[in-house]
């Protein structure tokens, strides 16, 4: 009995309507494949874009960072050159401070004194000589009887003589200065 009654039930349910669908044959693999290759191809360019713009962005990270190494070198570099002119500075001060001391007139008239045994003159004479006005022509001595340039000798004799004296009161220093 439970058969039949499957058979009315089924028969009062009308066939269920299907969408007319149709088979479509299978296309050909080089479609597929040409598809396949683009998406390939595009992938393959973007991961080379991707690795382009990774590398570009390490080099503007070094680049960054080779600068800031640069300016830090610099600041450091910076202060080490005010501490060297600062003690530099310190030096020619006290360089200076020498030099006034040692140019001290005080300081001159003591090693005079202790040194050379000098003192200061009791007496100081000044000479004023008057000007005399210069013949034109200069009056030059007259070797008559020397025949022999004896005369030239001794000439000569007493030029050396006085170079020789002036070097002498001169000293070093007239000498460094030629």
């Amino acid at each position: 009995m439970g058969a039949a009654a499957r058979q009315i039930a089924d028969s009062r349910r009308a066939p269920a309507a299907r969408p007319h669908l149709r088979l479509v044959p299978a296309a050909q693999a080089a479609p597929r494949r040409r598809t396949s290759a683009r998406s390939s191809r595009n992938s393959v360019g973007l991961f080379r874009i991707c690795c382009v713009a990774m590398v570009a962005l390490a080099c503007v990270g070094m680049l960054r960072i080779a600068l800031a190494v640069q300016a830090e070198e610099a600041a450091i570099d910076a202060v080490s050159l005010r501490e060297d002119i600062r003690s530099e500075e310190l030096a020619g001060k006290s360089l200076e401070a020498d030099a006034s001391a040692l140019k001290a007139p005080s300081r001159i008239e003591a090693i005079a004194g202790a040194a050379l045994n000098m003192t200061e003159a009791q007496q100081v004479t000044y000479i004023d000589v008057p000007a005399v006005e210069m013949a034109d022509a200069p009056t030059t001595a007259s070797t008559k009887g020397d025949a022999s340039g004896v005369g030239a000798v001794v000439s000569r004799i007493m030029d050396l003589a006085a170079g020789e004296a002036q070097v002498l009161l001169v000293g070093d220093v007239g000498l460094s200065s030629r």
